[in-house]
């Protein structure tokens, strides 16, 4: 039986239909978190829906649980960037390949069950480049007619990087007539064979086994940047500079096509905090590292402030879900399971 069943059953306690029904401040176990938050979602199958965690580990964590409970509808990770504004450096492909995806399917949901995204504090509290800044993405079908020249060219402008042998998303490695590429948003790399100019084949493949693992007719290739080539290529230039000879990266960027998370996401979207005893934390440490590295004006540039991210989420928020019992007007106890160490072979 699929997990998605057993949601119904929070409503058959008065606490959980309280939950349900009106969202607020919540107390609920850790064990229970997952559950809680799934059963929320589903009783809202409308709404696309984003859930805040505290940090990233947590927030990749809730969304594979999320994923099992809620499943078939989809459930999205969105990372922080992993890379400070500051340091001048782009994203590593793979965290702006969730991102993109993630953000995307807010903005232009596929058919289906609308998404929920999963996001950290931290991811929430960086300010995002408006998507149509992003390099142009495109589109291998079989039978199309390709110049791997010219195709490696549009690769490198997307911001994917040449390789030997691919191994991880935004990259892509050309040898005779086949181009393997590791698109951003896809779970599995691609091999393009090609006779003469025609795409011949299109396959995903193991990048550990180099095993196919089975024909696709079409892939889409996404950015692998958050910026195009021209809005990014004064900051990686200055990356490579000494730090005392860098210009601030606030004179590098678009600044005034940069904004919050959440003033991109919809405004009928169901936004749930999912750990709340971890995200004034989360935002003040991060806080204090970017004022560190910037001038106080200047951090507003490219972050939202702690109160100002806590105030969204004060106002957008349908429930707030706490581990921490604190005079809740809902609490939702469970004990987490124990499991014995022996074998039971």
């Amino acid at each position: 039986m699929p997990l998605r069943a057993l949601l119904g059953a929070l409503a058959n306690d008065p606490e959980g239909a309280k939950l349900l029904r009106d969202g607020g401040d919540a107390f609920v176990s850790r064990s229970l978190r997952p559950y809680a938050i799934a059963a929320l979602l589903d009783n809202d199958v409308a709404k696309s829906a984003v859930v805040v965690a505290g940090d990233d580990n947590e927030a990749q964590a809730l969304a594979a649980d999320l994923g099992i409970w809620l499943a078939p509808r989809p459930v999205r990770f969105y990372p922080s960037r992993g890379v400070t504004y500051e340091s001048h450096l782009a994203p590593p492909p793979h965290l702006v390949g969730l991102r993109v995806a993630a953000l995307d399917a807010l903005l232009d949901p596929a058919e289906g069950e609308p998404p929920v995204v999963v996001v950290s504090a931290v991811a929430l509290s960086e300010k995002v480049p408006d998507p149509a800044l992003r390099p142009r993405g495109f589109t291998l079908r079989k039978g199309d007619l390709i110049d791997l020249d010219e195709a490696a060219l549009q690769l490198v402008a997307a911001g994917y990087e040449r390789v030997s042998e691919v191994s991880e998303r935004g990259q892509f490695a050309i040898r005779g007539g086949i181009l393997d590429c590791f698109p951003a948003t896809e779970d599995h790399a691609v091999r393009v064979d090609c006779f003469d100019i025609e795409i011949e084949s299109l396959r995903h493949f193991s990048t550990f086994t180099q095993r196919s693992l089975g024909e696709i007719e079409l892939v889409e290739i996404a950015p692998a940047a958050e910026l195009a080539a021209e809005h990014r290529e004064l900051a990686e230039i200055a990356a490579l500079s000494d730090a005392d000879e860098r210009p601030d990266i606030t004179d590098l960027l678009p600044l005034d096509r940069f904004q919050a998370l959440l003033e991109l996401v919809p405004p009928d979207a169901l936004v749930i905090v999912g750990a709340a005893e971890e995200i004034a934390p989360a935002l003040g440490d991060h806080w204090q590292d970017v004022c560190a590295a910037f001038h106080d004006a200047d951090a507003h540039h490219l972050y939202v402030a702690p109160d100002a991210v806590q105030a969204a989420l004060a106002e957008r928020s349908k429930a707030r879900i706490s581990s921490l019992l604190a005079d809740q007007p809902i609490e939702l106890h469970a004990q987490a399971a124990d499991f014995s160490a022996q074998s039971l072979a």
